[in-house]
């Protein structure tokens, strides 16, 4: 029976999939079917060396007041972002960094924001992603409307939310979020 109710659960959920357009349909292994195993974190992958980040990462992350839960990630390619230039970005209490474009400042980023991970925020986001490690992500259009993409990633074992946008699109913030690695420091 339970078998069953799971097959039928499937099957519903492909033919709201099938219904929705591409904007609307879930990221491709955001969610795993039911008896599907989740996947493994991107930063369980081997960290990425200081010499693979620009500085200004870890200079940025080495002055937040939150640098002892918040260790500092970094993405491992930046996709359709690349050749964006790098800078520190304000967050109260953390640490970001904001990669400009030369028509568009704040393209994207990544941020240890100065808040817990385990404080309440914001839950309606249409998109989430889980991992085998505990972590999630829940994403989607920033102010509920867009045009930007805004993920609230909360990595197991670390203490703070993390924030990743992007300017470019939903699919590129998607890109980011499976680019993400810890830093050695």
């Amino acid at each position: 029976m339970r078998a069953m109710l799971a097959t039928l659960a499937v099957l519903m959920l492909a033919g709201c999939a099938s219904r929705m357009s591409p904007d609307e349909a879930p990221a491709p292994g955001a969610l795993p079917a039911p008896g599907e195993t989740l996947p493994a974190p991107p930063w369980q992958a081997a960290p990425l060396g200081s010499d693979a980040v620009p500085p200004v990462l870890l200079t940025a992350w080495r002055a937040a007041e939150n640098r002892q839960g918040c260790a500092p990630i970094a993405f491992a390619t930046l996709g359709a972002g690349a050749g964006a230039k790098p800078r520190a970005a304000t967050f109260s209490g953390g640490w970001g960094v904001a990669w400009d474009q030369p028509a568009l400042r704040s393209a994207f980023g990544v941020a240890g924001a100065g808040v817990l991970a385990a404080d309440a925020s914001y839950d309606g986001w249409p998109f989430e992603r889980r991992w085998s490690d505990g972590s999630t992500a829940g994403y989607g259009p920033e102010g509920g409307t867009g045009p930007n993409q805004l993920a609230y990633l909360r990595i197991a074992g670390q203490d703070c939310l993390y924030n990743v946008w992007s300017r470019l699109g939903r699919e590129h913030l998607e890109s980011l979020l499976d680019a993400i690695r810890f830093v050695a420091q």
